[in-house]
């Protein structure tokens, strides 16, 4: 092990100086007999140490030994360290190839990520694992997470059609048009990142070009929704769909859910408030429904088919279509950060700029 940690630091020092060259040969002729296994045929090993506790073995002798099994323990940590460093380095790396950032459990922690709402973020890391004692899962996981990983890589290569991702009873922007590309965004209703997406893409008028779409999608957190209304949301906004799609299966020209999106990302209550804000972090699961309702009011809908919408939204049928766009997510598009955008032939991890949203129309 010390050969190994002379090799780094001597590396290093080659690049300032070519005075420690010859060290450095020597240094990986013995790392290169150590890796398959032989014993160093040179004395470099223990000329380091020697050197190191030379001036140790002037002063207080008795103290060599114990000093010299302290040298080799601290070689062997800092290998391992070097070791888990380097994996920790490649991993970030493939993260970022595969899903557009650093980190896939907590995606906002990575500076390089574009801004999202985080997917995974409640599910135990590696090191939350190994603290809690559990080593073997905390291997299992991380080795796991890794083929998952390198598994998803290639989808960034690929030409990604978003008409291929919509969903049963999909609704578009001012209704579908023939001969427009489609356009799909996976957004949970109470992300403020989706928000800002939904602005992002009335700026840079993508509906008027192209067939928008989306997959909702409530982030989940040990069994609950993340945000407190979104499956509520995500519930009524199914329903809707449902009841608007026509008999042969075409989408509504003027689709209600979206008018509710519009006032949920843009619209504030009187006061100043966002609704946004306000299903988060205020509302009551019933007032939300009441708020929900009075949208359908304002959109054209009697009392009867407020009732029809309600009584949809807790049926099998919603529940069902939520799990197949769920399985969607997870499992073809496999992103770990909310919104995503599929749009222009590619896939798009997070908030996607104005100008980028123009380039696909």
């Amino acid at each position: 092990m010390l050969c190994i940690v002379s090799f780094v630091v001597l590396l290093v020092l080659s690049v300032f100086s070519a005075r420690h060259r010859k060290l450095l040969r020597q240094s990986w002729g013995c790392i290169a007999r150590r890796a398959t296994f032989r014993a160093c045929d040179s004395s470099f090993a223990d000329d380091v140490k020697t050197s190191l506790l030379a001036p140790l073995a002037l002063r207080v002798p008795r103290l060599v030994r114990p000093a010299s099994a302290g040298l080799t323990l601290a070689a062997w940590v800092t290998v391992l360290s070097l070791l888990l460093s380097g994996f920790v380095v490649a991993r970030g790396g493939l993260n970022l190839l595969a899903y557009g950032t650093c980190d896939k459990q907590n995606p906002q922690a990575c500076s390089l990520a574009a801004d999202a709402c985080s997917v995974m973020a409640d599910e135990p890391g590696f090191w939350a694992s190994l603290t809690s004692g559990d080593v073997v899962g905390a291997v299992r996981d991380e080795a796991t997470s890794l083929a998952d990983t390198i598994s998803t890589i290639p989808g960034r290569f690929r030409t990604w059609d978003a008409a291929d991702f919509a969903p049963e009873h999909a609704s578009f922007v001012g209704g579908y048009r023939e001969g427009l590309p489609t356009v799909l965004e996976v957004l949970d209703p109470g992300c403020v990142f989706c928000a800002r997406l939904y602005r992002n893409i009335d700026e840079a008028g993508l509906s008027q070009h192209a067939n928008v779409t989306y997959i909702v999608y409530p982030i989940m957190r040990a069994g609950e929704p993340q945000f407190a209304s979104s499956h509520l949301i995500a519930r009524y906004l199914t329903a809707i769909r449902v009841v608007e799609t026509s008999d042969d299966g075409a989408p509504a020209d003027d689709p209600t859910d979206w008018a509710i999106l519009r006032h949920l990302f843009t619209g504030e209550k009187p006061g100043g408030m966002g609704w946004q804000a306000w299903f988060n972090d205020v509302a009551s699961p019933a007032e939300a429904e009441r708020q929900l309702q009075a949208w359908l009011t304002e959109a054209g809908y009697d009392d009867a088919a407020v009732a029809q919408i309600a009584e949809l939204s807790g049926s099998d049928q919603v529940a069902d279509l939520l799990e197949a766009s769920r399985s969607t997510v997870e499992d073809e598009i496999r992103t770990v950060t909310i919104p995503t955008l599929i749009g222009g032939g590619g896939l798009h991890r997070g908030l996607v700029g104005v100008d980028e949203l123009r380039s696909m129309r």
